[in-house]
């Protein structure tokens, strides 16, 4: 069974409007349910799955402990003072090389191309940063994780859109 509240803002999951409404046969008919917010989600288990399946791209995802250069020029994500604060916070995450850090990036466009429709598409990708610089930024191996359709750009709220 479908839950009609949200769990966590305790409102209706529908758009409100007559349950009961007739038809050109005046007969009572049930309208079907609109869903107050729509989130198009594409699993991501599967994706970093086929990402360890073949061993010279698992080898590839242990790129940022095996075959990492040091030095003071950064080069990829893993030289960030965020990555090493990670690091430091989350230890017991810091010493499994196959852990799977990812990026998250979010752009909105106009479906229609049309500028004068307000309506927009917002996407969410994940990209790996265990890969070596110079895959971990190809468009192949970005992830498409959620889609997010709306009147209204999210702005801020993304992250409430995220969250469930």
């Amino acid at each position: 069974m479908q839950m009609q509240m949200s769990v966590v803002y305790s409102v209706s999951r529908w758009k409100s409007s007559d349950v009961h409404s007739t038809n050109e046969f005046n007969k009572s008919s049930k309208k079907k349910k609109i869903p107050a917010k729509v989130l198009h989600y594409f699993p991501l288990r599967p994706r970093l799955q086929r990402l360890y399946m073949s061993s010279k791209m698992a080898s590839h995802m242990k790129w940022h402990v095996d075959g990492h250069m040091t030095g003071e020029m950064m080069r990829h994500p893993m030289d960030s003072l965020a990555w090493k604060n990670f690091d430091e916070v989350h230890p017991s995450f810091a010493l499994e090389p196959r852990n799977v850090r990812l990026g998250l990036a979010s752009d909105g466009f106009n479906p229609f191309g049309n500028m004068s429709i307000s309506y927009s598409m917002w996407h969410v990708v994940l990209i790996p940063y265990n890969l070596p610089p110079w895959m971990c930024m190809k468009q192949t191996f970005f992830m498409l994780s959620l889609l997010i359709p709306s009147p209204t750009a999210p702005r801020n709220d993304i992250d409430i859109t995220c969250n469930h």
